[in-house]
């Protein structure tokens, strides 16, 4: 006689949990290795113009920097993700964290070219090493309570994008090369977090919430949300290009001779990634009140609005304006994650993996393609494209789908 397996929704409610409980002190040392790994990554675009004057890059080389780190964190992080849904691997989050660290500080010091692509590789590896596992770990510490541990989690690896360019131009400012190595530090930090909990963190989440038997098994979709997933992939590609190429082309745009300093630089980084992280976190309840098209489309609105004064102003007025475009321009990623998920009810990890793979293999590929662009026409009409490109998101939010939909039959 063969059975049916049970919805995964109904496995997660049926097993059997260690401590219901959040678990704070377990959740405060991931959140301590995210936040130091995403600033490494967030790092990098700090040390793209000391690098252009050293190797003598052009700007498509420049860029493609960046998008050799993003590219390989999007290849990977899938792959690692699904490996952990068939064998855990708790040590890739100390190890992940080591690996993108050592890998970044060593970026400034390698004497060609090719081997600062090859360090920029081993820290994204160790980025999309580190994420699987470690958001398994905060759904096992988390107890009734995944949600908010989530929450936590993602803010403090949008507070390691946010400080991560500022810290490094600053260490770069006062001590040149040698202000690399100190990045090193909230790696040294995050490693005695996760050492001083590594026995809770070695059992969080078990036993796994899987059948018996038949673990990591996929079904097969149907062909309406094959279509419906590239469509929200492809509007996450779209967005993720618009703040990519913002992070990659104000400081090459403004370090240009009588530009602004490194300092100046880094706080315009700053305040997107600080703005953008305020954006996420009210984007949900606003989609809840108001609708998801509606809040996509006034939040693009206003982010074609703030980065048209952007682009022709200075000083506090461009800070604010850059801070209006970062919070608007971050509201439809979680709005995509949440509708990825829908679409894939009964693999929310797979899901999850195909969003964050995404947007950083979309990061990766409209960069590369900027830089091309900057190439061609130079980086002023590059970056007004890049302002513009908001238009485009606001048009395809127009037909992502509305609300959530119900819960499944149990038939189904």
């Amino acid at each position: 006689m063969t059975t049916t397996a049970p919805p995964y929704s109904e496995i997660e409610t049926a097993a059997p949990a260690l401590d219901r409980r959040l678990d704070r002190a377990s959740l405060g040392a991931v959140m301590l290795g995210h936040m130091a790994v995403d600033m490494q990554t967030s790092s990098l675009a700090v040390l793209l113009p000391p690098l252009l004057a050293a190797f003598r890059l052009s700007y498509a080389s420049a860029a493609g920097i960046i998008s050799a780190n993003n590219l390989i964190i999007a290849v990977a992080q899938p792959l690692f993700g699904l490996a952990g849904d068939f064998r855990r691997a708790r040590w890739l989050v100390p190890a992940g964290l080591i690996l993108a660290g050592l890998a970044m500080a060593a970026v400034l010091y390698l004497p060609a070219y090719g081997l600062v692509l090859a360090a920029v590789i081993l820290s994204g590896l160790g980025s999309a090493a580190f994420h699987p596992e470690a958001l398994s770990i905060v759904r096992g510490v988390s107890g009734d309570r995944t949600a908010t541990g989530s929450s936590f989690f993602f803010f403090a690896g949008n507070l390691g994008f946010a400080f991560g360019p500022l810290a490094a131009a600053l260490l770069l400012e006062r001590w040149g090369r040698g202000g690399a190595a100190w990045m090193l530090l909230p790696v040294l930090v995050g490693i005695v977090a996760l050492w001083s909990r590594r026995g809770p963190l070695r059992t969080a989440g078990e036993p796994a919430a899987r059948p018996a038997g038949r673990p990591g098994q996929l079904q097969r979709p149907s062909r309406r949300t094959v279509l419906a997933v590239g469509y929200l992939l492809l509007f996450i590609a779209v967005r993720l290009t618009v703040t990519g190429g913002l992070q990659t082309f104000i400081p090459l745009y403004f370090s240009q001779p009588g530009g602004l300093d490194k300092a100046a630089v880094a706080r315009l980084l700053t305040t997107l990634s600080i703005a953008g992280t305020l954006g996420t976190l009210f984007s949900g309840p606003l989609a809840e009140r108001l609708g998801r098209r509606r809040v996509i489309a006034v939040s693009m609105a206003l982010a074609l609005g703030a980065l048209a004064v952007f682009i022709r102003s200075a000083g506090l007025v461009q800070v604010a304006a850059l801070a209006v475009a970062g919070a608007t321009l971050s509201v439809p990623w979680t709005l995509s994650v949440i509708m990825v998920q829908d679409a894939l009810p009964e693999h929310v990890g797979l899901a999850s993996g195909l969003t964050l793979g995404t947007a950083y293999g979309a990061m990766g590929l409209g960069v590369a393609g900027l830089g091309q662009l900057a190439d061609w026409v130079g980086l002023g009409p590059t970056l007004s494209l890049i302002t513009l490109l908001p238009a485009a998101v606001l048009l395809m939010g127009l037909f992502v789908p509305e609300r959530r939909p119900g819960p499944r039959p149990a038939s189904a």
